[in-house]
């Protein structure tokens, strides 16, 4: 299983301006937890489910244009770590990302 270090969540705003107030959500997956193998990647020796957590999210910066998500495993025996899945180009007025979205 899959330490959950760093479940990267960027944002394309017009202005380098984070608010204070965004917060992200998860019933599936904590910070400093493992990942359950229902999220991770299925290929290169690894034999997870390649589903999306549940996500949710609020207080976003005005001017956002759209989100990315990644899951970068820096524990991976690769030498350089492993990117399990990513998602990218999501709508800004998107506020969530549903559990079990193939990667």
């Amino acid at each position: 299983m899959i330490k959950v270090v760093k479940l990267l969540f960027l944002m394309s705003i017009s202005f380098p301006v984070l608010s204070d107030e965004f917060k992200l959500f998860s019933t599936d997956i904590s910070h400093g937890e493992m990942m359950p193998k229902t999220q991770e990647f299925i290929g290169f020796g690894c034999n997870g489910g390649n589903l999306s957590p549940y996500l949710r999210w609020s207080g976003v910066p005005q001017g956002t244009k759209s989100f990315a998500i990644t899951v970068y495993d820096p524990d991976a025996p690769t030498g350089s770590g492993w990117w399990h899945w990513q998602i990218v180009n999501i709508p800004s007025a998107t506020s969530e990302i549903l559990r079990g979205l193939v990667m």
